[in-house]
């Protein structure tokens, strides 16, 4: 997308975003609070009032420092019930934890559902569009996302430059199908039919450096719904020969194991002496090994065997690492934190 064409999408965007921040604060605005919460200038805040008011006729009402908007300018497009809008509520609060950096779109959106929810529900999703501003900025991050987004609503190839985890570089052209998130990695993935390879890939945002958006468009592949990609997934990795994983829990842990459903594939079987066992159709088990690893001991691999040997291990190697003594260095070190954590917990009773 050439850049000219970018800073006027970025323009656009930050003045539906100003719009969206009247609409959820009906008693109006200041330029120096406008100004704040965009992260810009006073002085362009100002201008983007006027531009406001001038090219896109929005009626405003200004009152000493104050702008406002006619009152009925906006009407609610949804009315939500008070669990509809707790339900939006709870995937704002979703969307702000896993969050790694500023989403200027995903603020826009949010600013926009607070001014269409019940009063109680606005506060907390508006906490969450000014949390996600506070998160750090990455403008070349902001404009890949953008490209792809516009690429996939009007079904057009992109031509991309990704950079693998072990740092090659190539261009590639492929056909945006989706944008999936993966909570574990605090990252996007773009989930693209691939023209080299003649199949679905999936690319991490965060990895790919420039975007081109093509004029020639696309057909979906037949048979490429986002619930048969990502069907056997755990996350986002993708495969057509899925792996059976087999694992058994401890009785401690076995009442959550059983109330909770982890995989749409999961067959739960409960054992005579209280364990669990759950069986998954994964489509790559390297997915699921931070999950594995965080159950600890109340965990145990039964399948598959190569699975079962990582992760026995990567506990080998960990518990190496606390079996080995500090050097000398740093057992003085633990042992000063250690009388100063003595100390806090001692003065504050």
């Amino acid at each position: 997308m050439p850049r000219d064409n970018f800073e006027k999408h970025d323009r656009l965007i930050r003045l539906m975003r100003e719009l969206a921040l009247f609409q959820a604060q009906p008693r109006g605005l200041t330029s120096a609070q406008i100004a704040q919460k965009m992260g810009i200038s006073q002085r362009q805040a100002q201008r983007d009032l006027v531009a406001l008011e001038s090219e896109y006729k929005v009626p405003f009402v200004k009152q000493g420092t104050r702008w406002t908007l006619i009152e009925g300018y906006f009407l609610p497009p949804v009315n939500f019930t008070v669990p509809e809008a707790m339900a939006m509520v709870v995937g704002a609060r979703l969307m702000w934890r896993y969050a790694d950096r500023a989403n200027p779109f995903a603020q826009a959106a949010y600013e926009k559902l607070a001014a269409v929810l019940p009063g109680p529900m606005k506060e907390p999703v508006m906490e969450v569009a000014d949390g996600l501003a506070d998160k750090p900025e990455d403008g070349a991050w902001t404009k890949v996302f953008a490209a792809l987004t516009t690429a996939w609503a009007e079904r057009r190839k992109v031509r991309i430059r990704y950079t693998k985890e072990e740092g090659s570089t190539s261009e590639r052209v492929v056909w945006p199908l989706f944008i999936e998130p993966t909570p574990a990695a605090h990252s996007l993935y773009l989930i693209a039919y691939d023209e080299k390879r003649h199949a679905p890939r999936n690319y991490r945002i965060d990895r790919i450096s420039t975007v081109v958006v093509l004029d020639e468009r696309f057909s979906p592949p037949l048979g490429s719904s986002l619930r048969k990609l990502l069907g056997h997934a755990w996350g986002i990795w993708t495969s057509d020969h899925p792996v059976k994983v087999v694992l058994r829990f401890t009785p401690r842990v076995a009442a959550r194991v059983v109330a909770t459903t982890w995989h749409e594939s999961q067959e739960v079987r409960e054992l005579p002496d209280g364990r669990v066992e759950l069986r998954l159709l994964i489509a790559e088990p390297t997915e699921i090994r931070p999950w594995i690893l965080g159950w600890g001991r109340e965990c145990e691999v039964l399948a598959p065997a190569d699975l079962a040997e990582w992760i026995a291990s990567e506990l080998e190697d960990a518990l190496a690492v606390y079996r080995n003594p500090p050097s000398e260095s740093g057992r003085v070190q633990l042992d000063a934190r250690l009388r100063v954590d003595s100390l806090g917990r001692s003065a504050t009773g």
